[in-house]
């Protein structure tokens, strides 16, 4: 019976240990193992982006936003890898400029799956073209508003132009029947 009973008891306080093991170690690292964006390979990556693609624009701008918000404490790679995939499918997701200097702080070493290697060369060339493209729309929308100010101007002036033909006609009109009453009332 004493043995059934310290069987029990050791188990019990292994348990015990072990649980409150389990504890202190997800407390001294919380960020990497409960924090889905921390994680970087390769999968969870892919997986994310998948994701991403299924769910509403506004739904994507949450997660960005909460990628956002996790960039500002000191960001792991896992945080600027998933900042780049959701930026590509995201305006929300940041400043290319910003996400491209994270990514390329990413130690190499880190990034030691060829398949991860391929992935972010990818998305750095697809984030750097949609970085071009932002900045040539940029460029004819300033082209255009310039312009669009020069064509009202003429309008402007052309408008006036048309108001001083019609003033100077009215002008006529109103010497014309001036002259025609002087001259009617001069033959009387």
């Amino acid at each position: 019976m004493l043995s059934l009973f310290s069987i029990r008891n050791t188990g019990l306080t292994l348990s015990l240990l072990l649980l409150a093991g389990c504890a202190e170690f997800n407390a001294g690292y919380p960020n990497q193992y409960n924090d889905p964006y921390a994680q970087s390979d390769f999968d969870e990556l892919l997986a994310f982006g998948a994701n991403m693609a299924k769910i509403s624009s506004s739904a994507r701008a949450d997660v960005c936003h909460t990628l956002l918000k996790r960039q500002k404490n000191p960001p792991g790679a896992g945080i600027h890898l998933h900042l780049m995939v959701g930026r590509l499918l995201s305006d929300a997701c940041g400043d290319i400029a910003k996400i491209l200097n994270g990514v390329n702080a990413i130690q190499p070493g880190s990034l030691s799956d060829e398949r991860m290697q391929r992935l972010v060369a990818i998305h750095t060339e697809a984030l750097k073209r949609l970085q071009n493209v932002s900045r040539r729309v940029g460029s004819l929308e300033h082209k255009q508003k310039s312009v669009q100010s020069v064509l009202e101007s003429k309008d402007a002036s052309s408008s006036k132009k048309d108001e001083n033909r019609l003033l100077r006609e009215k002008l006529e009109a109103i010497r014309s029947m001036e002259k025609h009453l002087d001259e009617s009332g001069d033959a009387n």
